[in-house]
């Protein structure tokens, strides 16, 4: 997913919470999303540190990487929701 589908996401959802039809969505809520991803990193590095299989490494890398992504994505939520 990319920058521009993300916005268009944010830009539906300020609309459907101007009609009401969504909740806000609360800066503590994202911060509580970083830190699972944050653990979630940790747990990946380790395993990868203590992995020698390639194909497991191969699979571990991966995942770091879409959760490196995912915390990008959650810090740009936050700062646009605080913003708001």
């Amino acid at each position: 997913m990319g920058l521009e589908n993300t916005i268009d996401k944010l830009d539906k959802y300020f609309k459907r919470l101007d009609k009401g039809k969504a909740q806000k969505i609360k800066p503590a809520h994202v911060d509580e999303l970083l830190r699972k991803l944050e653990t979630k990193a940790a747990k990946l590095e380790a395993e990868l540190a203590e992995t020698t299989d390639d194909a497991k490494r191969q699979r571990l890398e991966s995942k770091l990487t879409m959760v490196h992504e995912q915390q990008k994505r959650a810090t740009w939520l936050a700062e646009q929701i605080r913003d708001a």
